[in-house]
């Protein structure tokens, strides 16, 4: 016979796992999921930003894998397609809108606020504050205040993508 203690636990359990709190609904686009009422650019405005993210941070030893919390898809690392293979051709446009939704997703009430603001206050996010050396960062810091990378993100989360900068972030003889 179970003891008391036990069967207590596995009802708590049970509950936890059938209640609606407990449910993950699958198949509903992240945004929805996250209530972004104000998201940065995406699609064409976000190529150039996910293609940095991708050259700067898409690797596999850094977020170019699954054990991360904020994952990059794309030629350097993880790719989406579970068939694909690092280097195994350019980033697609299916990896670059999960990288744009991965970065929206992370703090999203935040993410509304710094964008509808235009861009202020962008050490709110986790996003910006670790490559960029304000909270530690594994892989120490990535983006110099004011330099291409910090124009491109921050350009980005003011809903103004400066291209320019964004191609400069990417070019490995400025940054490997």
């Amino acid at each position: 016979m179970m003891r008391p203690r036990l069967l207590a636990s596995l009802a708590v359990a049970a509950v936890a796992l059938l209640s609606p709190a407990g449910c993950v609904i699958l198949g509903t686009d992240a945004a929805a999921r996250t209530d972004i009422t104000n998201p940065p650019p995406g699609g064409a405005d976000f190529k150039p930003v996910g293609l940095f993210l991708v050259h700067r941070c898409g690797s596999l030893d850094c977020h170019g894998q699954v054990g991360r919390n904020l994952r990059i898809y794309g030629d350097f690392g993880l790719r989406l397609d579970p068939k694909g293979v690092p280097s195994g051709g350019l980033t697609t446009p299916a990896e670059l809108d999960a990288d744009y939704q991965a970065v929206v997703s992370l703090e999203p009430e935040l993410m509304n606020e710094v964008v509808a603001s235009g861009g202020m206050n962008p050490a709110s996010l986790t996003f910006y504050r670790k490559p960029t050396a304000i909270e530690h960062h594994k892989g120490g810091q990535v983006i110099q205040l004011g330099d291409d990378q910090d124009t491109c993100i921050l350009s980005w989360l003011a809903s103004s993508v400066d291209k320019t900068a964004c191609a400069n972030a990417v070019d490995p003889t400025k940054y490997p």
